[in-house]
């Protein structure tokens, strides 16, 4: 895994291991785990799509914004179809779930500190 990559992830992921275990005293470990799982897929499809439009943007700006456009509807969705998968199918927790998803969320801050761009 890259460097740059690495950050995100690990700062994220100790964010939801501390929900978990957090959710996990109240017996809701598997509805927030499921949380952590949906925000390691954003995080995934976030760096994928930074890598590619950086890529695209080297040929043609516009093409690398339209990539990044689409990568924020494509991410809606998929999130949208995770949440409704764990909440309604999977008859999880829904505050465990969404708890933790926003606190891994809340984490890409740290993240950005120190970039100039969104995609540095």
């Amino acid at each position: 895994m890259q460097t740059n990559l690495q950050r995100p992830f690990l700062i994220q992921g100790v964010l939801g291991l501390i929900a978990v275990i957090g959710f996990a005293i109240y017996g809701q470990a598997l509805s927030a785990l499921y949380g952590m799982l949906i925000g390691f897929a954003n995080i995934g499809l976030l760096a994928l799509t930074f890598k590619k439009a950086n890529s695209k943007a080297a040929e043609d700006p516009q093409g690398g914004i339209l990539v990044l456009y689409m990568s924020a509807v494509i991410r809606f969705v998929l999130l949208a179809v995770l949440f409704v998968i764990g909440l309604a199918l999977l008859k999880l927790d829904p505050l465990a779930v969404v708890i933790t998803f926003v606190v891994m969320t809340l984490g890409q801050m740290f993240n950005l500190q120190g970039k100039r761009r969104l995609t540095d």
